[in-house]
Parts: structure tokens; sequence; C-alpha cells
């Protein structure tokens, strides 16, 4: 009897109110409890409530209303509310409450003491909202952004910055239990040649392989990052035995080099893999990323085809490239780069019917610096721009000068960087230096790598705008790249350079001679001169001649020489070979 009147009397209360009648009508739940009595018990509960709660108000009046809390539910949202109930204050929580059919739903609840004549709690009344969509809308949306901070939007696998993070908490919990782990970069050849070659989205679906063959082999704990277009990287850390580091990614290169199907076409690709291992390595997230770098970028350089790891001989080789780049620029402004000359021989007459420029670094305390030590760290850095214009202008001043003296007028050739020749001042570049030496285009003969041929929409309109000026073209060590045929015969190119390679064991190996002997087919028939480098015995020159090539280059004729050297093999006109 006393709860029905306790009940009706609150009952007959609120429903004096137009606004909690107002409240009921629009579907908000509405609760009231009585904290002067055990346990804090609703004492009334309105449609509202039933409607979102699932619970009728015979089943729960005189209850605690924990009855609509779970597992799911935060407790710390529960403090809110009793710390609220306890200090007679109003709050307001979202939290995670219970229907009656055990479904859950967010409920926005805001609570509020209704004070007595004595100015204490007589009764709490709450206030329910049912806010679920929004709250997993906004769930949802921070999900999305999670997926846009984290990962990456082709492959799903972590991005850079979260591999970090990730990484070096897995590296505190390897270093508290004393085991291994390893970080292995993978990094994909000539991936830009295929996206430009398939299109992109041909590009993303080989990543996306690439990405699962590479989670299919490491264990479901392993990290596996995304950083770049075209660079995988994974940190391992569920190792007991450091063996293990080898055996998966001795699998991981083998599922690699297996097939991919792209736009129904079987492709293989290249790649490199570099590892450093934990915490032999380094014991920063940031040194082991360094380190297996250090160790992918010489396993690419020298044609590695296994996985490679990292040695400290390579961090000397590091520092030796820094302090390398840091000296170019005061070497080129101290004068200490010259350039060498090297014949161009006519293969029948034996004439010289021209020279090519070779760069030399003549340091006062290391001697002569090979090329092939600077050259790439110049490329890398970009200073080869600045010093491949110095080159340019120093070859045609020279040759201009000889011009002026009364030697033969001969054309001279200069080797030109994929870097450099992309400048987009190279053309204008190499126009202000002809006119300024005053040297005629005709006797200019610029010689590109191979590798340029691969970007055709790139390079045609700048070789068409240099051989409309009248300068020779050449392609350079042809047969070491992947150039298509097509580019070279549509390209405007006079010469084809066959690299030394083709040379040196014709005519002894009958592979090596059939295949340089295809080669000098290949360029007769596109109407190009072709010329040999590297010749160095009678024999090999014997067998160019039979075979109808123009033009030898290499020690069987000459070394390259300094400036005045090859200034006394022009004054003497000498068709006699080493002379130098």
């Amino acid at each position: 009897m006393d709860k029905e009147l306790n009940y009706s009397q609150i009952e007959s209360i609120l429903n004096s109110s137009a606004l909690l009648r107002s409240i009921d009508l629009m579907g908000v739940g509405l609760a009231v409890t009585n904290p002067n009595l055990k346990d804090n018990p609703l004492v009334y509960v309105n449609k509202g409530f039933e409607m979102i709660t699932g619970y009728t108000k015979e089943e729960v009046i005189m209850r605690n209303s924990r009855f609509l809390q779970g597992e799911e539910t935060d407790k710390d949202h529960l403090d809110v509310i009793r710390n609220a109930i306890k200090q007679g204050k109003a709050a307001t929580v979202t939290i995670k409450n219970y229907r009656k059919d055990g479904t859950t739903f967010w409920n926005q609840f805001i609570i509020s003491p209704i004070y007595d004549s004595g100015n204490k709690p007589a009764y709490f009344i709450g206030l329910q909202f049912d806010v679920t969509d929004e709250v997993e809308a906004q769930q949802e949306s921070r999900q999305q952004i999670r997926q846009l901070s984290y990962f990456d939007p082709v492959t799903g696998l972590l991005n850079m910055g979260r591999f970090q993070e990730a990484a070096q908490e897995e590296l505190a919990i390897l270093e508290q239990e004393h085991r291994s782990g390893a970080v292995l970069r993978v990094n994909l050849n000539r991936f830009r040649y295929i996206n430009e070659s398939y299109g992109e989205a041909a590009g993303n679906e080989l990543l996306i392989g690439v990405a699962e063959r590479i989670s299919s082999e490491v264990d479901e704990d392993a990290l596996v990052c995304r950083s770049f277009a075209d660079e995988f990287i994974i940190f391992l850390n569920q190792i007991s035995n450091p063996l293990q580091i080898h055996t998966i990614a001795s699998k991981l290169y083998d599922s690699l080099k297996q097939p991919f199907i792209m736009a129904d076409d079987e492709m293989s690709i290249s790649f490199a893999m570099g590892i450093s291992i934990f915490p032999d390595d380094g014991a920063e997230v940031s040194q082991l990323l360094k380190h297996a770098e250090l160790a992918m970028k010489e396993a690419k350089t020298e044609n590695i085809s296994n996985p490679h790891y990292f040695d400290y001989y390579l961090m000397d080789k590091l520092i030796e490239r820094v302090n390398m780049e840091k000296r170019l620029p005061r070497a080129l402004a101290e004068g200490e780069f010259e350039l060498f000359y090297q014949p161009k021989i006519h293969a029948v007459t034996m004439e010289i019917i021209g020279m090519e420029a070779l760069l030399r670094w003549n340091d006062p305390e290391e001697g002569m610096i090979s090329p092939a030590s600077f050259i790439p760290i110049a490329e890398e850095c970009g200073f080869i721009v600045e010093l491949g214009e110095w080159v340019l202008w120093e070859a045609c001043r020279t040759n201009k000068r000889w011009q002026d003296q009364g030697l033969p007028k001969l054309p001279i050739s200069v080797n030109v960087s994929a870097v450099q020749f992309k400048h987009p001042q190279f053309v204008q570049t190499v126009g202000t230096v002809l006119e300024k030496t005053g040297l005629a285009p005709e006797f200019l003969e610029l010689e590109v790598t191979e590798s340029l041929l691969n970007e055709p929409a790139l390079i045609k309109d700048r070789l068409d705008s240099l051989k409309g000026r009248g300068i020779n073209l050449s392609i350079d060590d042809f047969g070491t790249g992947y150039s298509s045929i097509f580019y070279l015969k549509e390209l405007p190119l006079q010469i084809l350079k066959i690299d030394r390679t083709f040379i040196q064991n014709t005519p002894h190996s009958q592979r090596d001679s059939l295949l340089l002997r295809s080669i000098i087919q290949l360029g007769k028939s596109l109407g190009l001169t072709v010329l040999a480098e590297g010749v160095e015995t009678e024999q090999q020159l014997q067998f160019l001649r039979e075979n109808e090539c123009d033009q030898i280059q290499g020690y069987y004729y000459s070394r390259p020489v300094d400036c005045k050297t090859m200034t006394r093999m022009l004054e003497d006109g000498s068709t006699n070979h080493n002379l130098c």
C-alpha cells in the first residue's frame, strides 16, 4: 500500500506539470529516485523510460537502477552518477546501458536533485536520451579518422607514423624479456615505370598483392608498414631464436619473387631487402630503420639477390659518403676537377673522329678520385646539376680553343646525368654555353643514359629541341638498361654506344659474340652510327670491323688523357694506337 501511495503521490506531482507531460510525450525517459529510502530506489518512471529500456514501471519501481548496467558500462561514468547523488549535485554522462532484452543503448543521462524545505535532497530526477545513433556515428567517424591517421589507404597496412610508435612499444617489451627482434625493409625496383606502363590502378593492385604476401609470411603479431610508394617495412617481434629471422626473411624473399598477375599479365618484380637486428644493430626504432635502409640500399646498388644484413662497415661508408658530399662544392670552387679526354676512332681508317670528355677529381690529399666514387653521390644530392654544367662549359671552351688553334674540328661528347637532363633549365643552359663559348652546335655531342629512354614523354621534347639546334645525340652504355626498341626508333638519336660489357669477352665467347653482332645490326637497321666502348685487343677490333661497327673507343687506341696530351695527339694527327 505504501508503495502504491508513494508512486501515486509522485505521479500526481509530476502530472501537474505541463512541462513534464511534454517530456513524456517526446519519448524522453524520466526516472525519479528517493535517496532517503534504502538503496535509493526508483519511485517513478514515465512512458519514455519504458519505451527506451523495455521495462514496465511495475517491473522497476522500488528497485535500484543498477539493473540497467552490464559488462560494457563504463565504471568511471557510474562514479560520476554516484558522486552526484552523494554530494547532492547535478551531473551529465553518456553511458552504455542495457535494455530488458539484453541489447545495449547509449544513454545520455542527466541527473539533478529536488530539495525539500530543509534544503536536503528529497528526490533525484533523471532524464534519459537514447543517443545510440549519434554515438555510433561519432565512433564510426573516429574510426575513419583513425584509419586515415594510422593506416595506408591503399594496402590497409600501418603508415610510417603509427608503425614507429608501435615498434617502439614492442622494443620496450623485447628489452625487458631479453628477446631479439628485426626490421626488414623491402624496396620495389622500377615501380614508377609499372605505374606509367599499366596505370595507377594496376600499380595499386600490385602494392596490395605485395602487402598480402608479406602479411601471409610473417606472424600476425608482426608490424607491417607501407612507408613510401614502393617501400614496405616489417618489424618482427616474436623471435625466440635469432635464426628465425633468416628463415622468415628467406621465405618472404622467395614469396615475393613469385610472379604477380597484373592486367591479365604475369609479372615478376625485382626488389631489394635490407635487415637490421635488435639489439645488435640498435636499441631505438630510428636506428634500426636507418640501418635496415643502409643494408637495403647496398643490396640495390650491388644487385644482391638475397636478404642483406646490416653491417657496421655500412656506417663507415655512410660517413664517407656524407663527407664526400660536403667536399664536392669546395672541390669545384677550388679547381680540383679537371677533364680528361678519350679519343673516338674510326673503326676502318683508325683516324681520330672525336673525343669524349671525362670528369676527374684530383684531391690535394687523396690524389685522383674515381668518378665511380663521387658521381653517384653528386647525383643523389643534386650537385650533379652544377657539376655537369661545369663539365659542359669546360668541354665546349676547350674544343673551341683547339679549333681556334687550327686543330681538326671534331665533335666533343659530354655525358649527361639523368638528374641533370631532367632539370627544367637544361636545354636553355646548353644553348647558353654554346652561345658564350662560340662552339658550333655540330661539334657538341650529348650522351644520355639508357635509363632515360623509359621516360619518353619527358625526354622527347627536349631531345627534339637539342637536335633542332644541330647538337648530336647518343645513347650511352646501351644494353645495360631496359630500354624499349620502339623508343630507340622513335627518339631523335644519331649514335648508339654499346657498353663495354658486351665487348670484353668477344670474340672468345660465342654467346657474347652473337649478342654483340645482333646489337650492331639493330643499330645499323635503325640508321644509327654504332660505337663500341672498351675495345682493348686486336681480335676485338677485327671482329667489330667484320660486323660493320662504325667507331671504337678504348685502351686499344688510348686511355683517357689529360688536356695537354690530347692537344698533342690532335697536333700530331697520328693514327698509331697505344700512344698513351
